[in-house]
C-alpha cells in the first residue's frame, strides 16, 4: 500500500479499517510534487492541497478546484494532505468509519469483515460513498488523471475514475499509482464549488457540488 500525506490513511489504520503489511512512501518522489503550465496545467499527485490553493494559474483556470481544497479539513491537514490522496480517498459510511470495537459491537459490514451492508441490508453491494472534495471540481473543468503501473502509463477522465461500489470504488488497478492530474485551459470557462457538511469548522462533505460555465 502506498502512502503520501497519510492524513486519512493513518487514522483508518488505527481504527483497523484495513490492514497494510507494507507501506511504500511516495513523499520523496520529486516528480510527483511539481506543477507545470504548458498549454495545460499538470499537477503532480504529491502536491499538497495548500500549494494548490496558493497557485494563481490554477485559480484562474480551475477556480472550483481552489475553492474545493480551501474547504478540506483545516490548514494543518491541507499542508500535509495531497491532491492525489484526496482523489483516491477511501469511501465513507457512518457504520464503517468507527473504531474496531464499535463496529464489532453492532456487527461488521461487508466493507470490512462482515457480509452485509448495514445501510441497505438487502443490497448485494456496499453503499459507502466517496468523500473527495477535489473530484467534483476536477470533473467540472474536464480534468483527467495519469495512472502508471507495470504495463505502462494510461490516461482517463476524472469522471471515469470512480465506480458505483463502496468497496471497489476506483477504476485504478491495484498495481497502478495516480501520478498526475491534467487540467485543460479552456478560454472563458468559469467554475465554482459548494459544500454541505455537518460541522461548520471542518468535515468531510455530506454533499459537494461543482459547476462550470463557458462564457
Amino acid at each position: 500500500m502506498v502512502i503520501a500525506g497519510g492524513t486519512d490513511l493513518i487514522p483508518n489504520l488505527k481504527r483497523r479499517q484495513f490492514d497494510a503489511n507494507v507501506l511504500v512512501g511516495l513523499s520523496h518522489l520529486g516528480e510527483l510534487q511539481t506543477i507545470s503550465d504548458n498549454g495545460e496545467i499538470a499537477i503532480g499527485a504529491g502536491v499538497s492541497l495548500r500549494d494548490i490553493a496558493g497557485q494563481g494559474s490554477i485559480a484562474k483556470t480551475a477556480t472550483a478546484l481552489v475553492e474545493a481544497v480551501q474547504q478540506i479539513a483545516n490548514p494543518q491537514i491541507q499542508r500535509q494532505g495531497t491532491i492525489g490522496g484526496n482523489l483516491c480517498v477511501d469511501t465513507r459510511c457512518n457504520y464503517y468509519n468507527q473504531t474496531h470495537e464499535w463496529r464489532e459491537s453492532i456487527g461488521f459490514c461487508m466493507k470490512r469483515e462482515g457480509d452485509i451492508c448495514l445501510v441497505a441490508p438487502g443490497s448485494s453491494k456496499c453503499w459507502a460513498v466517496t468523500s473527495s472534495d477535489a473530484a467534483p471540481a476536477l470533473i467540472a473543468v474536464g480534468a483527467s488523471v495519469i495512472l502508471v503501473g507495470p504495463n505502462g502509463e494510461r490516461s482517463m477522465p476524472v469522471s471515469a475514475l470512480y465506480q458505483d461500489d463502496g468497496i471497489d470504488y476506483l477504476a485504478k488497478k491495484p498495481d497502478e499509482i495516480l501520478t498526475r492530474i491534467l487540467i485543460p485551459k479552456t478560454e472563458g470557462l468559469r467554475s465554482t464549488y459548494r459544500k454541505v457538511r455537518r460541522r461548520g469548522s471542518f468535515d468531510f462533505p455530506v454533499l459537494g457540488v461543482a459547476a462550470s460555465l463557458s462564457m
